[in-house]
């Protein structure tokens, strides 16, 4: 079930002192699919959005900030509509790149379009593009205005500085392409994070430990976790919590 159906502004935390909200504006297409799933905003990706305000301060965040001329500052991958990227962009102001699966890249440059006003006003900007798994060395970067326009290839030499992904770990090949992913993308050095969200669900629990045991092989270490509930209805007795868990690489393997 999807967190929220359609169209609909949805409110992120910005600053939980002041208790500001950002309003992000998601369209769910009708129609479109990837993996045989429809285009949705799921609870994790809520969950994550609206936790980014926690770690705007940080060094992180800085040193992603000093290098945006020369790679990535955040990368999202599955970024399905596209909510976590697009919260990232404003709440961090940093320029994000969102990417998917081709038939869902439509759908971000229209949430993307839909934001521009409140991208302008935090002075960030956000692009969308395909980045396959099974192929991660690249992705085909999209113009969101000009649709029709050819795609850039950009290189996984580029790096990213910080990944986020949410509710993109739901089949038992998704750990080690996930894992493959991120290998080809992060960036080197101390303040390279990855950031993923998920649904503690019995349905889960295998692919979860199977990519925890993959990261820490891969020489990533948990840095932070913790689990949030929500009142998503599954049908189920009582509704599963939400983890999510911020990942560094070890300190030999960050040099």
């Amino acid at each position: 079930m999807k967190f929220r159906s359609l169209k609909s502004p949805f409110n992120i935390t910005n600053d939980a002192t002041t208790n500001s909200k950002l309003l992000i504006h998601i369209s769910e297409k009708e129609g479109v699919k990837a993996e045989n799933l429809s285009l949705a905003t799921w609870g994790s990706s809520y969950v994550l959005a609206n936790h980014l305000h926690r770690w705007k301060d940080t060094q992180p965040i800085h040193t992603a900030r000093e290098n945006t001329s020369n790679s990535i500052a955040v990368l999202e991958l599955g970024a399905g509509t596209g909510l976590v990227g697009l919260s990232a962009a404003a709440i961090w102001q940093l320029p994000v790149i969102l990417t998917d699966l081709a038939p869902i890249v439509p759908g971000l440059a229209q949430n993307i379009n839909s934001n521009r006003t409140l991208l302008a006003e935090k002075r960030t900007t956000a692009a969308c593009g395909c980045l396959d798994w099974t192929q991660p060395e690249e992705l085909l970067l999209s113009n969101p205005v000009l649709a029709a326009s050819e795609p850039q290839i950009v290189q996984s030499s580029r790096k990213a500085h910080i990944i986020l992904a949410a509710d993109v770990v739901y089949s038992e090949d998704h750990p080690e392409l996930l894992l493959k992913t991120i290998l080809a993308w992060l960036a080197p050095g101390p303040d390279a994070r990855v950031v993923i969200c998920y649904p503690v669900r019995i349905a889960y629990i295998d692919h979860i430990r199977d990519l925890w045991e993959r990261f820490e092989a891969a020489g990533l270490l948990c840095v932070e976790e913790a689990q949030e509930r929500s009142d998503d209805d599954w049908g189920e007795a009582e509704p599963a919590p939400y983890e999510f868990c911020m990942w560094a690489w070890k300190r030999e393997e960050a040099q």
